[in-house]
């Protein structure tokens, strides 16, 4: 049986009073997480000691679609997410298309018409 967990990351430019956010996904495929110190099918607000509140929001998700949900909920304006993958012959997280807002859709860059 396959083991997936997309985890959810949303930082802030810290070089700006009110910076842009970034939301990234990163799909752990066959491979747990390094650290379980998020929570669970949802996004919390990230501790501010430790990241010096460049994590806004955090969490691993197990279905995908509920990962986008709460982006989407959290972030109504989000266009774009950058999106990886970390299986378990990677040394670390790979690139691969990011996904864009068309309409109430999310779709690979690639893919957008």
């Amino acid at each position: 049986m396959a083991y997936e967990t997309f985890r959810v990351e949303i930082t802030r430019d810290e070089t700006r009073d009110h910076g842009p956010v970034t939301i990234e996904i990163t799909a752990y495929l066959d491979r747990v997480p390094e650290t379980g110190d998020y929570t669970r099918n949802m996004l919390t607000r990230a501790p501010r000691g430790v990241w010096n509140s460049r994590l806004l929001f955090a969490g691993d998700f197990d279905d995908f679609g509920a990962a986008l949900a709460a982006i989407t909920a959290q972030f109504p304006d989000a266009a774009r997410i950058g999106c990886y993958e970390y299986t378990i012959d990677d040394e670390f997280a790979r690139p691969v298309a990011p996904l864009v807002r068309t309409g109430d859709n999310w779709q690979p860059a690639g893919d957008a018409a």
